[in-house]
């Protein structure tokens, strides 16, 4: 066979090969726009500069189809090389090793812990108090006792936060780490619905300096930005229906 019709057949079957070895490792990642966790994975792959695609569950989160795939039926769900894991904070664990560059734990064991209890932090004791306000968002439902006496609690959280840690100027430093993911679209949260419900809550001057110079960082403020167009969306759609 003369090398003039080699080579095109070299670079078709190596053409090939890569999309075969590209479809089967990767990584996929079963989210919503609207998902709060979903934004706090997509941040952490943008971050490490990994090619994902995001797909919505399909029949929705918990159907019996998404079932098939994720058999908690949750978002975010990542789906890697015939590997699915659930849980946001296991999926950030298993990106963090499998791209160790940039790294987004600290190297130091303590600030390690520290990193992981302000995600912790931010999942069991602030982002529940902003999930509670979800059902006050139609109008028919609102309940001004329940929006004003949620509202003194996270803002009590926020002090604790302010407290545990002074951000410099993010949560372990200079450094996005895994304890930022989840704050961002949380802010987001608190803007939307402060502005929705007309709340007031005061964020300590460590966080709001905070909350400013993450949602700046260059791995947050795009993801960040369609977070809240969805958001307002989302709020838009509620207060019609």
């Amino acid at each position: 066979m003369k090398r003039e019709a080699v080579m095109p057949l070299f670079f078709t079957l190596t053409i090939a090969f890569f999309q075969i070895y590209r479809s089967r490792f990767m990584l996929v990642l079963y989210d919503l726009a609207i998902s709060s966790y979903g934004c706090k994975t997509r941040i952490l792959l943008r971050h490490k500069g990994l090619e994902w695609k995001s797909l919505a569950p399909p029949d929705g989160y918990g159907s019996p189809a998404y079932c098939k795939i994720v058999p908690s039926g949750t978002i975010p769900a990542l789906v890697h090389d015939g590997f699915t894991l659930g849980e946001s904070d296991a999926i950030a664990e298993y990106l963090n090793e499998l791209a160790p560059e940039p790294a987004m734990l600290p190297e130091a064991i303590k600030e390690r812990a520290m990193a992981r209890a302000l995600s912790r932090f931010h999942d069991t004791r602030i982002e529940p108090l902003l999930r509670a306000y979800f059902g006050q968002v139609s109008p028919a439902n609102r309940n001004a006792d329940f929006i004003a006496e949620n509202a003194a609690l996270l803002e009590r959280r926020f002090h604790q936060l302010a407290e545990i840690r002074t951000p410099s100027p993010l949560l372990t430093g200079t450094e996005l780490s895994l304890a930022d993911c989840g704050f961002a679209p949380s802010f987001a949260i608190l803007d939307c619905l402060q502005g929705v419900l007309g709340f007031d809550l005061t964020l300590p001057t460590s966080i709001k300096a905070y909350q400013t110079a993450l949602c700046a960082h260059p791995s947050v403020r795009d993801e960040y930005a369609d977070y809240v167009k969805a958001l307002d969306e989302w709020a838009a759609a509620k207060m019609a229906g």
